[in-house]
């Protein structure tokens, strides 16, 4: 019981972990300055050296992808270019981890990135302001924070906690306030 609820946890961290390190890049979630969106099919042979290094696994295919495919690309092989030493270190590393998670978690942590990616500069920073913090806590501190979560539940867009409590706070959880 102990062990799954330890696994438990350290796939909710390793979500978590996944979700929001990739957006602590600066410059992650922006495009990159110079667009691609006006490309059609591009041939191989025309792209940059450089370009072509980062996507010499594709070189085969190339050729066989669709415009979006090719944007898609191209704008990652920007992002890549325009990042640091450690910011490729950490991107690789992601990937790493990426590799070993099923296609259902991989899909959630892609629409928690697309989620992120659509709210306003505050929101992302408080969000970065409470992962950073989050990651200052000890094991135990986590722990614990994990088991609260649990009996509780995540918190709604109004701040209450998402499941239904029961009792006389429940009653008074849901009357209206009065003005």
């Amino acid at each position: 019981m102990m062990g799954s609820k330890m696994s438990h946890i350290k796939n909710i961290l390793l979500l978590l972990s996944l979700s929001f390190c990739l957006l602590a890049a600066p410059g992650f979630t922006q495009p990159p300055s110079s667009s691609v969106e006006d490309i059609s099919l591009v041939e191989w042979e025309s792209l940059d050296n450089e370009k072509q290094k980062i996507l010499s696994r594709f070189k085969e295919s190339w050729d066989g992808f669709d415009v979006q495919q090719q944007q898609r690309m191209l704008r990652q092989a920007e992002r890549w270019q325009s990042m640091s030493p450690e910011q490729r270190e950490r991107a690789r590393s992601r990937v790493r981890e990426l590799s070993g998670i099923n296609r259902e978690r991989r899909d959630r942590i892609r629409n928690n990135f697309e989620a992120f990616d659509n709210l306003s500069e505050d929101e992302k920073r408080a969000i970065r302001q409470s992962f950073q913090r989050y990651r200052e806590l000890s094991e135990e501190q986590r722990l614990e924070l994990m088991e609260e979560f649990e009996r509780r539940g995540p918190p709604s867009r109004d701040g209450r906690d998402g499941r239904r409590r029961s009792g006389p706070s429940a009653d008074l959880e849901s009357e209206e306030p009065t003005p």
